[in-house]
Formats: C-alpha cells, structure tokens, sequence
C-alpha cells in the first residue's frame, strides 16, 4: 500500500491523448429539450452510437439571456465532427424569429470557442475552429463570422454573403 502523501497523477499527454474542449454558446436556454438534443448531437456518432472519445461535461442555461453554453471535450480528431453535429441541430431547432431573451445574439449558435486540454495547442485550436465553422457555413448556406473575418459560403442571390452579415435575430 502507498503512503497516504504519495500522489499518483497519469498525465493524458503521457498517453498520448490529443484533448481540446469547445464551450458551444446557443441561444436556447428556456426549452430544456432543445439544449438536451444539441447536446446529445455532439455525443452521437453518425450510426446514431454514443461516441467513446466525447463528453459532454457540463451545460449551463441561463434562463433570462436564454442562453446555454454545452461543454464538450473530445480528442482533437473527434472534437470538429461533433461541433458540427452540435451546430446542425442547433440550426435546424432553434427559431430565431421567436427567441426572445435580453443577451444579444447574432444567431443559434453564437460562439464556438475552442480551448486546448491537452497535447495540442492553441493554434490548432483555431484551425479546427475555422475548418468546423466552414462547414457548418457551406452545409447551411450561410457566412458565419471567425475573428476577425467571414466565413464565406453560397448564399441563393447573394454570394458575396453580405446581407447575411448583420446581427439579426435569426438563423442567418
């Protein structure tokens, strides 16, 4: 038996492991359901299985902002694949003609902050964060902002995408 002071740590860069974390800001908080089955998007695989390499840690709602942030930590390989189901569902339950809340908002889904865990850094972090956000951009036909620019896609009648670049309250 070890001494009650001897620590034991197994670093998951030790092993290996690749880990970031995405804080999924959506503008849903009031309808449990909604925030449930985007969270349960990010967990599932295509074949509608439970993905072994993905979490979700927490979901925090906040009723007056009608607002959610869903946690989701997974290996950077599986972590873009589940953002991007996470946002589809998000897209496709949400109606921004009716959400009513005192946090601005610029759509569904507002923010997808990427954060390294482990094994990875920040600049890759960034790069997976670009890559998800265009597919989402090109799967919806829609410009999506990064920082500092626009995500451009086909945009029926419009594929510069600026009349899809104002703050508005929908789904963009």
């Amino acid at each position: 038996m070890l001494p009650f002071s001897t620590k034991i740590t197994m670093s998951s860069s030790r092993l290996g492991l690749r880990l970031a974390v995405c804080l999924l800001n959506i503008s849903e908080a009031r309808r449990k359901y909604i925030v449930e089955n985007v969270a349960k998007a990010a967990l599932l695989e295509t074949n509608g299985q439970k993905h072994p390499e993905v979490s979700v840690l927490n979901i925090f709602s906040d009723q007056e902002y009608n607002r959610s942030v869903i946690t989701i930590a997974a290996s950077v390989a599986e972590l873009g694949n589940s953002i991007l189901a996470a946002c589809l569902e998000a897209f496709q339950s949400i109606d921004m003609e009716v959400q009513e809340g005192i946090h601005p908002c610029l759509g569904a889904v507002d923010l997808i902050p990427i954060y390294p865990l482990s094994g990875i850094g920040v600049e890759e972090c960034g790069a997976v964060a670009r890559i998800r956000t265009s597919l989402v951009a090109q799967r919806l036909r829609i410009c999506l902002p990064t920082k500092g620019t626009w995500v451009r896609a086909l945009v029926r009648g419009d594929p510069t995408c600026h009349g899809a670049t104002k703050p508005v309250r929908r789904n963009f």
